[in-house]
Order: C-alpha cells, then sequence, then structure tokens
C-alpha cells in the first residue's frame, strides 16, 4: 500500500459503538453481472490499509473470488433500498470479523445497481459516495459481457439490454470506465491513472501481470477475444 502509517487502524485501537453511516465517505463500484466489477475492486481495495474486504484469489473458472466491506450482500440484490437495517447488517457483518468502522480507512461497496436512476439513489443517499461504473461502450462490448455472464453463472443467463442506453452521468462523484479497457497495458494504465486521480490515491500500486493473470483464467477463446477488443477502446 502506498500509505501513511495509521497506528489508528491496529486493533488495539478499536472504538465500540462507531458504525459507518450515510454521511461517511465511500466508494460503489457498480458493473452489469459479467464486466469484471470484482478484478477493479481487488485493485482499488490494495490501495487500502484496512477496508473490510477480503480476496481469496481467482479461480480456474476465472472468477474473481472477494468479499466487499459488507460482506456481499449487496451483490445479490440489483435495485437495493439502504435503509436503517443496511447500516445495522453491515455493522453486524464487521462485528463478527471482529472488525468495526473505527477500524477502516476506506469502505469499498460492489453491486449491480449500474442503471442511471440507481446510480443517481446511491449519490443521493451517500452524500460522501464516489462511484464507479463500468459500462460497455457499443454493441460488441455488450456480447462480451453477455458471454462473460453465461461462462460464470449459467447459460439461461439474460443481460438486460438495456445496459446499452445509459447515458454517461455528468457528475463529479462518478467515474466512468470503459468495459474492457484495462485488458492491454497501454489502456490499463490510462484507466488506472483516471482511478487515481479520482480517488486522490498515492499512485499505482498494481501491474498489469495481475490483469494477465486474469485474463489467462477466463480461457483461451474469452482471453484473446477481451485483449483484443481492448485494442479497440
Amino acid at each position: 500500500m502506498l500509505c501513511k502509517i495509521n497506528q489508528q487502524l491496529e486493533s488495539r485501537n478499536f472504538v465500540d459503538d462507531v458504525n459507518f453511516t450515510k454521511d461517511d465517505p465511500c466508494i460503489f463500484v457498480v458493473y452489469p453481472a459479467g464486466a469484471a466489477g470484482d478484478l477493479l475492486i481487488a485493485i482499488i481495495d490494495k490501495h487500502y490499509l484496512r477496508t473490510g474486504c477480503e480476496y481469496y484469489g481467482i479461480s480456474d473458472s476465472g472468477k474473481v473470488h472477494l468479499y466487499t466491506t459488507d460482506y456481499d450482500k449487496l451483490d445479490l440484490d440489483q435495485d437495493y433500498k439502504f435503509d436503517q437495517q443496511f447500516f445495522w447488517d453491515l455493522a453486524e457483518n464487521l462485528g463478527n470479523r471482529n472488525l468495526n468502522y473505527s477500524l477502516l480507512d476506506q469502505v469499498i461497496f460492489g453491486c449491480h445497481m449500474w442503471q442511471d436512476n440507481q446510480v443517481e439513489y446511491i449519490l443521493d443517499t451517500f452524500s460522501k459516495a464516489k462511484v464507479i461504473r463500468i459500462m460497455p461502450q457499443d454493441q460488441e462490448g455488450h456480447d462480451i459481457i453477455k458471454a462473460m455472464k453465461h461462462k460464470k453463472l449459467n447459460p439461461n443467463a439474460i443481460l438486460d439490454k438495456s445496459v446499452m442506453y445509459q447515458t454517461e452521468m455528468n457528475n463529479a462523484r462518478v467515474l466512468e470506465i470503459p468495459f474492457g479497457s484495462i485488458f492491454n497495458q497501454t489502456n490499463f494504465l490510462k484507466q488506472y491513472d483516471r482511478i487515481i486521480n479520482f480517488l486522490n490515491l498515492n499512485g499505482r500500486l498494481i501491474c498489469h501481470d495481475y490483469v494477465q493473470y486474469y485474463l489467462t483464467k477466463q480461457g483461451p477463446e474469452i482471453e484473446k477475444t477481451l485483449k483484443d477488443y481492448s485494442k479497440t477502446i
């Protein structure tokens, strides 16, 4: 991590009843299923000392095995409501892992709330949230995401075609990342620098070798497709 020392995050400095609220800073990474959002979350997570995220590698099927701060509570619901129960559940999930908000230097959520109205809802609810949204830029990107979703979920899964009709949001708290743009080194470095500037990070930490490893786990056909597509963006 490229971070200054922060001894307040040491376990011995645990402060009871300090819980995350809608007015605290956080990061949302939102994306359609199949758009490699977990890969991007894994990269961002390494820039912080303790987020409550848990990373366990990449499976032979190509899935990034990662839990976000909320322990993937949001991942199961594309249209989640951030009521008081959500914040209680988050505090409980952290407590079950011997953590609470006082021991975190960032909170990271990852979910499929990528549609315009859902992103606006996140921004309206969390006053200090920053949103990174991964979206396809063309029909080919849409088709690749659909193929990725089928590969990792089930062959009958159908991606909502409205994914192609979301508008680029003109909001300083939203960063749009074109799907596929990190799968070759030149574009990866460009998008990485955009993320660094957006999140006020101290510089690059993860090299493109990590993305290359992810690609090898997708199988030869999808690996080639993703690499070739990335060169067109």
